[in-house]
C-alpha cells in the first residue's frame, strides 16, 4: 500500500525549514531502488496544490496509474515558494537548494535510483524546464503544463509589479536578468538527453499558446526528445490542469520507469 508523508528538512541555502510531501509507492522489496519524480507548483502556491482534492489530488491518481502500469516511482512534492526555482540575485536561492540541500537530503533518507525527472505547472514548469536543461547529468526527462515561459514582451505587467525574484539591487524588474536564465539558454548538446512533454491550451489567458510553441520549437531544434500537446480548451486554471496531468504522469511513469 502506499503512502503520502508529509515531512521537513532544514534548508542551509534558504536558511528555513522546508516543507515536503512524498509519495511512496508499495514497497515490497525493502531492497528495490526507484526513479524520483520532483513535481513543482506554480505561482502562488505550495507543495500541497498536488495534493488537494479541490485542485489535483494526486495520490489516488498516482495509485491508479502506478497499478495500471506495473511500475513504481517515488514523488516529492516541492514547495518552489513564488522563486520561479531559481536563485534570485536578492532573494531565495531555490536553485542552490533543490541541488544542494533537497537532493542529497532524499537520496539519503528514501530508496531512490539515480534516475530524475521534474513535472511543473506553470511556474514551476519554467522551473522544471530550466533546471533539467541546466544538469542534464542529474535529470532525464520533464513534463511542463501550462509552462510560464514568456517572451519578455509578453510578461503581464502584474508580474513584473508583484514578484521580486527577478529584481535587481534597486527593486526593479531586471529585463537582463530574466534573459539571462531563460531556460532556452541551456539548450546545448550536453543537455539533448533531456526528454520533454508539453501540453498547453490555445486558450490560455495568462501564457499565450505562441510563448510555449516557440519555447517547443526551440527544444526541438536542439534535438530533444519532445512530445506537444496544444489543446483547443481549458484556462490557465486547476479545472485544465486536472485533466492535464493525467497523461503527463502517465508520460513520465514511462520515461522514468
Amino acid at each position: 500500500m502506499s503512502n503520502l508523508i508529509s515531512s521537513t528538512l532544514y534548508s542551509p541555502s534558504l536558511k528555513l525549514d522546508w516543507n515536503y510531501d512524498i509519495y511512496l509507492p508499495n514497497q515490497s522489496n525493502n531492497k528495490e531502488k526507484y526513479p524520483l519524480l520532483l513535481m513543482f507548483h506554480g505561482l502562488y502556491g505550495n507543495h500541497t496544490n498536488f495534493l488537494d482534492s479541490n485542485r489535483i489530488n494526486s495520490k489516488p491518481l498516482l495509485d491508479k496509474l502506478i497499478k495500471k502500469s506495473h511500475k513504481n516511482m517515488i514523488v516529492v512534492f516541492v514547495d518552489g515558494f513564488n522563486s520561479f526555482y531559481i536563485d534570485s540575485l536578492y532573494g531565495l536561492k531555490l536553485e542552490t537548494a533543490i541541488i544542494h540541500d533537497l537532493l542529497p537530503y532524499l537520496f539519503k533518507h528514501y530508496p531512490l535510483k539515480h534516475n530524475i525527472g521534474i513535472g511543473g505547472i506553470s511556474m514551476g514548469g519554467y522551473g522544471a524546464a530550466r533546471l533539467v536543461l541546466k544538469y542534464p547529468s542529474l535529470f532525464s526527462a520533464a513534463f511542463l503544463i501550462s509552462p510560464a515561459v514568456w517572451q519578455i514582451e509578453h510578461i503581464p505587467a502584474s508580474i513584473r509589479n508583484s514578484i521580486h525574484t527577478f529584481q535587481d539591487k534597486k527593486h526593479s524588474w531586471s529585463t537582463n536578468f530574466y534573459n539571462e536564465i531563460y531556460p532556452a539558454n541551456y539548450l546545448l548538446p550536453a543537455s539533448q538527453k533531456i526528454k520533454f512533454y508539453i501540453q498547453t491550451s490555445k486558450k490560455d489567458e495568462i501564457v499565450c499558446d505562441e510563448d510555449v510553441i516557440e519555447f517547443a520549437q526551440q527544444i526541438s531544434n536542439n534535438k530533444n526528445q519532445l512530445h506537444v500537446r496544444i489543446d483547443s480548451f481549458g484556462a490557465h486554471n486547476w479545472k485544465y490542469w486536472q485533466y492535464a496531468i493525467v497523461p503527463a504522469y502517465t508520460w513520465m511513469i514511462d520515461q522514468l520507469t
